[in-house]
């Protein structure tokens, strides 16, 4: 291995340390190797601290310098350090190697600072817990003891671990203390009752009693019977201040959902009360056998503040029904008439009167009030209770605010500033205003303020020299020699102006130049399938119960469960194959903004434009 010997050295005289300059020790030397100094004396590294840093072993005995030439030269001391350190750590570990090392202990695990406690071998094919000098939890062939298990299965102390049966939970059912049901205490499980000997059963045979404790002297107990009797649930509780309840029995279902005996109201007016024990709202459900009717009649006594009739399908409610308002929280599957056209409407929603107020829309929310209807001979859009400019009738497409009718007749865009009024190939005709147009002209809105150079007064001077009457050749074609005369320019002749002084037309506001694309269009007809209503008959099949019937026909005293079969004869809406066309097919003639967007085939088309207020200010700023 090479010396090291790069960069300079600053030594003390006295001084163990030596500081490098230009150095990279840290890495390149170890401890152990040789330092020959200044002085030309070799001293031992004791350490190598950082990349100029190391300590000598004795203090360097030449002069203190700095900036001084030095060398670093390996030895084979490391080496021998190590071998010697490595040796003693076998001979200490050699006997933790052959034991722990293994998997293997000798005695117990136990903690240093607590050595009463840890973990251990009590007896042969046995491991333990231990805590305080006791074992806690012992674990043996599939079994647990010790002193946090419980001693036996009525062993109610706390925090005890239970064992399988203990209180009857998981195993068999136990005897109650003193074979009574009053005396179980404060302990959850699973007793016996019913059989000789128990006192305070419930009345009926042989029952399973499960025991549950609410707090040290409130309890609730739960008996179901056990025999092959039809089977029957019983329930009693008992508080520190009123004692014991009676038994009471509840009313219980099978597994088919019903229970063990039909139950029918029936008599010349049948009905059927739910009343609310802590608000006393009552509802009723009743058949008339006249009409053959079934009433629902929700709080008919106005007990109640808002009383409605909930309809639920499958944990979804599609309709609420209240005293005022009926809401559909469902889509309707047809059509929906209302008012005249209730019985044939039309449309998917069909609204038809014979006033402006039968035929109208009003939606609301506070104080503001939006109206959709006919009034005379056209379509009502209303909006009322609404002040300012954020009111009145906004209207959206494509979700975004498109325009804006405020409450005192103002027609404004829905932003400011990205609207246009028309399109090149949907121009308006004629603009009736009682005043002129006002366009913004405010220096925060402008930029690159500059005057008019020596090219551009050149061409508003030829601009001036430019203006002509003509006249429009669709007037013309319209009114013959009857069409009026106009004054102004024609944008072709001023873009020329603007070539001939070496300027580009287009990058000047006072010219416009649009570009569109046209085509006729086949719009398929729009149809819907003919529905009708037909009925059919659908098979569900039932469980019910019946007796069980003996050899002379007799019943048994037992039930049993059978598969029937119920038909129900259901009405719905079927299409019939036909179809009904509700706007017949056309051809239609479309613009597209770009060719991307135009048919194949689609016709070019552009027309150039003037701003006559720039123009005029244009040729001004020449005269």
């Amino acid at each position: 291995m090479a010396w090291v010997s790069s960069g300079t050295v600053t030594v003390t005289n006295g001084n163990a340390t030596v500081t490098g300059a230009g150095t990279d020790w840290f890495g390149a030397m170890q401890n152990g190797w040789g330092f020959v100094g200044p002085d030309g004396r070799v001293y031992e590294i004791l350490t190598v601290d950082s990349a100029d840093t190391i300590t000598l072993k004795a203090p360097y005995q030449g002069s203190t310098a700095a900036g001084q030439a030095y060398a670093v030269f390996p030895t084979g001391s490391h080496n021998l350090d190590l071998a010697a350190a490595l040796q003693e750590l076998l001979g200490n570990y050699q006997g933790f190697y052959n034991t722990v090392g293994q998997g293997r202990f000798t005695g117990d695990i136990v903690f240093d600072a607590d050595r009463d406690t840890g973990m251990g071998n009590p007896s042969s094919n046995e491991v333990g817990l231990k805590a305080g000098d006791e074992w806690q939890l012992r674990l043996k062939g599939g079994k647990a003891s010790g002193a946090a298990v419980q001693a036996s299965l009525s062993d109610a102390t706390e925090d005890k671990l239970m064992k399988v049966g203990a209180f009857g939970l998981g195993g068999v059912a136990l005897i109650p203390p003193n074979n009574d049901l009053n005396d179980i205490g404060a302990t959850t499980g699973l007793w016996r009752g019913g059989e000789a000997g128990i006192a305070n059963s419930p009345p009926a045979g042989p029952v399973v009693v499960q025991h549950l404790v609410r707090s040290a002297d409130a309890y609730v107990q739960i008996a179901v019977t056990r025999g092959h009797e039809a089977q029957q649930i019983f329930a009693r509780h008992k508080t520190q201040t009123y004692g014991w309840s009676d038994w009471e029995k509840a009313i219980i279902v099978n597994s088919a959902g019903v229970t063990p005996d039909n139950i029918e109201i029936r008599n010349s007016g049948p009905y059927l009360n739910l009343t609310d024990a802590d608000s006393g709202v009552k509802h009723t459900l009743s058949g008339n056998s006249t009409g053959g009717h079934l009433y629902a009649k929700i709080d008919p006594a106005s007990n109640a503040s808002n009383p409605k009739l909930l309809i639920e399908v499958q944990a979804t409610r599609p309709l609420e029904i209240g005293k005022d308002d009926i809401k559909f929280n469902v889509p309707i599957g047809s059509y929906l008439g209302i008012g005249q056209a209730a019985t044939s409407p039309v449309n998917a929603l069909h609204i038809r009167g014979s006033s402006a107020n039968d035929s109208r829309i009003r939606l609301q929310r506070d104080d503001i009030i939006g109206s959709v209807g006919i009034v005379s001979y056209d379509l009502l859009l209303e909006g009322r209770g609404s002040t300012g400019t954020d009111g009145g009738v906004s209207f959206y497409t494509g979700g975004t605010h498109a325009a804006r009718i405020t409450p005192d007749g103002t027609f404004r865009p829905g932003s400011d500033g990205v609207q246009n009024c028309g399109f090149p190939s949907y121009r308006w005709d004629v603009v009736y205003a009682a005043t002129g147009t006002i366009n913004t002209s405010d220096a925060c809105t402008k930029t690159d303020i500059q005057d008019l150079d020596a090219a551009e007064r050149r061409v508003a001077v030829v601009a001036k020299s430019l203006l002509k009457k003509y006249r429009i050749r669709d007037a013309v074609a319209e009114k013959g020699d009857a069409a009026r005369w106009h004054f102004g320019i024609i944008a072709q002749e001023l873009a020329a102006a603007f070539e001939a002084e070496g300027l580009d037309p287009w990058r000047y506001g006072v010219l416009c130049w649009d570009e569109w694309w046209s085509a006729m269009v086949e719009i398929p007809a729009e149809t819907a399938p003919i529905m009708e209503e037909v009925e059919e008959e659908i098979t569900h099949t039932v469980t019910v119960e019946e007796p069980v019937l003996d050899a002379r026909g007799e019943p048994t005293g037992e039930v049993q469960q059978v598969e029937k079969e119920m038909v129900v004869l259901v009405k719905k809406q079927v299409e019939t194959g036909e179809l009904e066309t509700l706007i017949e097919a056309r051809t239609e003639l479309q613009t597209f903004a770009s060719a991307e967007e135009a048919p194949e085939g689609a016709e070019y088309h552009d027309r150039q434009g003037v701003r006559y207020d720039e123009l005029f200010a244009f040729i001004l700023a020449a005269i």
